[in-house]
């Protein structure tokens, strides 16, 4: 796997990949003016969905990828749908690429009453430095899944993938041998091909895709294992693709009628 020509100018790329504008801090609850589609009903099995944030420079400067911080509203516009109809053996993590940081939240069901936790994760660590280096924040979410062994685990990591880590074709090696599924939204750059591995799910966010692109990316990922789901537009092209993946692969199940409704969370 080469990683050659991925490390491109930052100062090329638009700072209006996301849409309109919201702040750094908290995400608001309020609905933006875009769907996502139906999540379906709970999986029929655990699941674990880790979101790894990358907040360097060449994402939050004004000339990066997410200058204003929409892809923190965005994600939690994806969970608060799916958080809808959540049940309690559906978990969500929010992981920075700055590792430790009290950014990190979770893990905690991905409900109602879960979701203010996730949010107050869904925003720059007060105490990041802007790290590029994925490796820190992936050994992290390995650590995570390893912890939760009933679980099927899924991966999504929020980044432009311009890395400063020492050997960044070992830590893109690293992540398509993470033990669970692997969704990388890759922010603003279009990565040459051979870049990351076949086994990694890949929905690039350009600087012409419309409001709401990153929250259908990661309702692909938060709906692939729930029955009934039926993304809107363009979250159907990565959503066919992880369920094809998911589909080779044995999974535990899961007695249905043991979940508690949502409104006893």
């Amino acid at each position: 796997m080469s990683y050659h020509g991925v490390l491109l100018p930052s100062g090329l790329l638009s700072s209006a990949v996301l849409g309109g504008a919201t702040s750094g801090g908290p995400t608001s609850p309020s609905d933006p003016h875009y769907t996502l589609g139906d999540p379906g009903r709970p999986a029929a099995v655990p699941t674990l969905l880790i979101a790894v944030f990358d907040s360097s420079g060449s994402v939050t400067s004004p000339a990066g990828t997410d200058p204003l911080s929409n892809r923190f509203a965005e994600v939690a516009r994806a969970f608060s749908v799916v958080a809808r109809r959540g049940a309690r053996h559906e978990l969500g993590v929010v992981v920075h690429f700055d590792t430790p940081s009290t950014g990190e939240v979770g893990p905690v069901p991905i409900t109602r009453r879960g979701l203010p936790v996730l949010r107050a994760g869904l925003r720059m660590p007060p105490d990041g430095a802007g790290s590029s280096k994925l490796a820190p924040s992936l050994r992290r979410a390995v650590e995570i899944a390893q912890a939760h062994p009933g679980h099927e685990v899924t991966l999504v990591v929020l980044s432009d993938f311009l890395l400063l880590d020492p050997d960044p074709a070992q830590v893109l090696a690293d992540l398509a041998a993470f033990p669970g599924q692997v969704h990388a939204v890759v922010l603003g750059v279009r990565l040459p091909a051979g870049v990351l591995d076949e086994r990694v799910t890949v929905t690039h966010i350009g600087r012409h895709d419309p409001p709401g692109a990153v929250a259908r990316a990661v309702f692909a990922s938060l709906t692939a294992r729930r029955p009934g789901s039926r993304p809107d537009g363009a979250t159907a092209d990565a959503s066919v693709l992880l369920r094809k993946r998911l589909s080779r692969i044995p999974q535990r199940l899961f007695a249905p009628s043991r979940i508690p409704s949502d409104d006893t969370r």
